[in-house]
């Protein structure tokens, strides 16, 4: 029987909370196609998170322990992931849209020679001649329009933005297989624990400091990033700081960038371009700083401070100001 399987990837501070919401997506597929729903999760420290994987409704979970081998040593796990998914009779693959998965579900498409539609908000399943076809509904040509893509081949592997299914509830009581990989070797070195928690600390973060072009001026950048770390929130920003090697690509939010669902998000300096505000999701509270009162930026936020962020910040970080 084919299988609509779901990757879950493990990142330094435990499963990607995103994937939860894969599992509601899968069972919206399954009441179409009648398929069992698979679990996959790879990474040296998997087993470790079993507990975190029990989803109600899924039906098996496969843990690939590859000793030795971390969440971004992408190229390793990618061979190892297109083996278990050739090995098996799976239609469709579903995984969060956060940077470091979908380079690695990239190369992992290449190895199995099928195609994959990123960043995606919806799947539609429908019976066509007697066969589950899966559409897959994402935005285009920066957010104006809204296109319905198929993948001939299988399986459809597919990346899901956070933020539009509820997520699944643990509690299940899946059948769970372990498969032990020893001696693997990849071509990626991680050089300190910084490099590989940028992206994941940004996707399950509670608090988002996310800095714009208006940072670039004076010393706005680095009050920004000292209040970042002041209140041990992650530090982000827009496409053009980017751009401009003022954060690394994995910080930047929006559609061509990382999605964030935090609790609360301080936007400094941010024109608030649709591709921007694009990624952030769920209902977090916004507050943006910005000198224009006409910014796009102050139609999104939920709170808005028309004023200069070297300003706003230095309060911030003033200790006699701690209540602000």
């Amino acid at each position: 029987m084919s299988e609509i399987a779901i990757f879950a990837p493990i990142t330094p501070q435990g499963v990607l909370p995103a994937a939860a919401e894969l599992v509601t997506a899968a069972k919206a597929v399954q009441s179409v196609s009648g398929e069992s729903i698979l679990v996959i999760a790879a990474e040296d420290r998997v087993l470790t998170y079993r507990d975190n994987l029990m989803w109600q409704g899924v039906d098996e979970v496969l843990l690939l322990h590859t000793a030795g081998i971390g969440s971004v040593q992408t190229d390793t796990l990618s061979r190892v992931l297109a083996d278990e998914l050739s090995a098996r009779d799976i239609s469709v693959l579903l995984a969060p849209a956060d940077h470091a998965t979908r380079a690695m579900l990239a190369r992992t498409a290449v190895y199995l020679n099928t195609g994959m539609t990123a960043a995606c908000k919806e799947l539609q399943a429908k019976q066509v001649d007697g066969q589950t076809v899966v559409h897959q509904i994402k935005t285009s040509f920066g957010n104006q329009a809204m296109v319905i893509c198929d993948i001939t081949s299988k399986p459809n592997i597919i990346t899901l933005l956070p933020g539009n299914y509820d997520p699944a509830s643990l509690g299940g009581s899946p059948n769970v297989r372990v498969r032990e990989f020893d001696g693997l070797v990849s071509g990626i070195k991680v050089l300190g624990a910084e490099q590989q928690s940028t992206v994941n600390s940004l996707t399950d973060a509670d608090y988002v400091v996310c800095v714009g072009k208006g940072s670039m001026e004076g010393d706005n950048f680095e009050l920004a990033k000292q209040y970042a770390s002041k209140e041990n929130a992650a530090f982000a920003g827009s496409r053009p700081m980017a751009d401009q090697g003022w954060i690394p690509f994995e910080s930047q939010i929006g559609e061509s960038g990382t999605v964030i669902c935090p609790k609360a998000c301080l936007i400094l300096g941010v024109s608030g371009a649709i591709q921007f505000t694009e990624g952030i999701k769920g209902n977090p509270v916004k507050i943006a700083v910005n000198t224009d009162p006409q910014a796009g930026i102050t139609h999104f936020a939920d709170y808005v401070a028309v004023a200069d962020m070297q300003d706003i910040l230095k309060a911030l970080l003033d200790d006699d100001n701690s209540d602000i």
